[in-house]
């Protein structure tokens, strides 16, 4: 059966399910779960006769697809912005807090290389005489060899 464009009832469900791009069982189902407005003949059991207004369809799917679509779309996409943003906030903080720690770390740093090249300042104008006068001579191992002896003389000594 063909339905006529003129046709403002549809009165089957093979015309409802034609009309709408959808199998009957899925028209069926939308019925039941999703309240398309159906319509059935008084006293009549489930399996009886239907008819659907196509004035009734349409305006079914406005309020039941249309408007539900747009309405997650835009809770979706609300969810997402603030998601978004929360991620964005979260990601500043992360990096001021890194920011903090690195300004921290490089005073530290910048502190300790003046404190070190101080330090090698004074050792090297005292001459490291200090740290050595509190050791007796004879726990400093001869390490260099001494100017009445020859360097093969400090070979042999070695290998011996």
């Amino acid at each position: 059966m063909h339905i006529s464009e003129e046709s403002t009832v549809l009165s089957s469900w093979k015309d409802i399910a034609r009309y709408l791009g959808k199998g009957v069982r899925t028209v069926q189902r939308w019925e039941r779960h999703l309240g398309l407005p159906v319509r059935r003949p008084i006293g009549a059991s489930q399996k009886s006769a239907v008819l659907l207004y196509r004035g009734d369809v349409d305006a079914w799917l406005a309020t039941r697809f249309s408007a539900r679509g747009l309405e997650k779309s835009e809770a979706q996409a609300d969810q997402s912005s603030r998601a978004a943003r929360s991620n964005l906030r979260e990601g500043i903080r992360t990096a001021r807090e890194l920011r903090t720690a690195n300004h921290k770390l490089t005073e530290q740093i910048t502190a300790s290389v003046r404190l070190l090249t101080e330090r090698c300042d004074l050792l090297s104008t005292q001459r490291l005489q200090e740290p050595w006068s509190a050791v007796e001579p004879a726990a400093v191992p001869d390490l260099l060899p001494t100017q009445g002896t020859t360097s093969g003389a400090v070979r042999s000594e070695r290998i011996a």
